[in-house]
């Protein structure tokens, strides 16, 4: 064998080095670059010494092999990646139930309720008995002041400070 060849594919070998390099330790790229340089430095090596049918499978294969395993890295990354646990089908749940419970935090827009504890700006506000994990609109509260819920983001409930009078008026105190 050729001492070109030898220096290729010992190229090409130190270039899945690297990409395997990237996909257990995420450098941020680092390691794909030096893939990617690693796997070019081999066909330029083969470009510079082969011959033509060598330059051409070195080409076509750097050309085809690279978006390949690029996405079969992908595909790898996607099964592992953490957002596979927070799909509601695995977690136990259903699309049908997030959805119902997003329209049950929906009603409660326009509803006064109070916090249950301090608002740091999220914390904790019961609405008819009912304890709910909501956000202020960026203002710190104390606990057991008076809110009214002014909107749902991200499945989140989002609350307001209301005046104390006109939300004793319509708050259930029998608690």
């Amino acid at each position: 064998m050729e001492t070109y060849l030898i220096i290729a594919f010992v190229l090409f070998a130190l270039g899945v080095v690297a990409l395997g390099g990237e996909f257990a330790f995420p450098t941020g790229g680092f390691f794909l670059v030096a893939a990617l340089v690693l796997f070019a430095a081999a066909v330029g090596v083969v470009l510079g010494w082969g011959n033509r049918t060598e330059a051409t499978v070195a080409v076509v294969g750097f050309c085809v092999g690279v978006p390949v395993l690029g996405w079969l890295m992908v595909q790898a990354w996607k099964s592992m990646a953490i957002k596979s646990g927070l799909d509601p089908k695995r977690a136990g749940g259903t699309v049908a139930d997030s959805v119902a419970e997003l329209s049950e935090l929906d009603a409660l827009r326009g509803q006064i309720g109070r916090t249950a504890t301090p608002m740091r700006p999220a914390g904790t506000v019961v609405f008819d008995g009912r304890r709910i994990d909501a956000l202020t609109e960026g203002v710190m509260l104390d606990a057991d002041v008076a809110v009214q819920c002014v909107g749902v983001r991200a499945g989140r409930v989002v609350v307001r400070r209301v005046n104390t009078g006109a939300a004793l008026a319509e708050m259930n105190l029998e608690e």
